[in-house]
């Protein structure tokens, strides 16, 4: 259901964005870390769980606003080179922010919160405490590692 309201969606605001299927979005993952580990370069993942911004946006006007104003940053200010896809069963939307630290998902935090009009605080408490960022490769550096033998 939630694939067929953002494609909806998309369409009528004829935004400008591709949405990669389950197993294309994991492969692109997967890709990401390879080519992130042989450049020594970083990107940020974002996992979109439709099931919790429903439960923190049961509102349904508040929970399609929070998808416009999303939608309308990455259509508008996307760099071309991040990528959104489906996670697993279609539980949600995955992003990826290539080349990006942490402030480049503050940046586009910032732009969301501008293009939401009517429950910004709402939203911004999604933003804040729903969307966990994670930067790659810094989110396994302090992993331990096995004891040399």
């Amino acid at each position: 259901m939630m694939k067929e309201l953002l494609y909806n969606l998309i369409r009528k605001h004829k935004y400008s964005i591709s949405i990669y299927t389950e197993e294309i979005f994991e492969r692109r993952c997967q890709e990401e870390i390879i080519r992130s580990d042989e450049d020594n370069s970083s990107f940020v993942y974002l996992e979109f769980d439709f099931e919790s911004l429903k439960k923190d946006l049961p509102d349904e006007d508040d929970f399609m606003q929070f998808w416009n104003s999303l939608f309308a940053v990455l259509s508008s200010g996307s760099r071309g080179s991040d990528i959104v896809g489906f996670l697993e069963h279609e539980s949600g939307l995955g992003m990826l922010l290539l080349d990006s630290k942490l402030d480049g998902w503050e940046r586009i935090k910032g732009r969301i919160e501008q293009k939401t009009s009517s429950n910004l605080e709402k939203v911004k408490d999604v933003l804040d405490k729903t969307i966990k960022p994670i930067l790659y490769p810094a989110c396994i550096q302090n992993v331990p590692t096995p004891a040399a033998v």
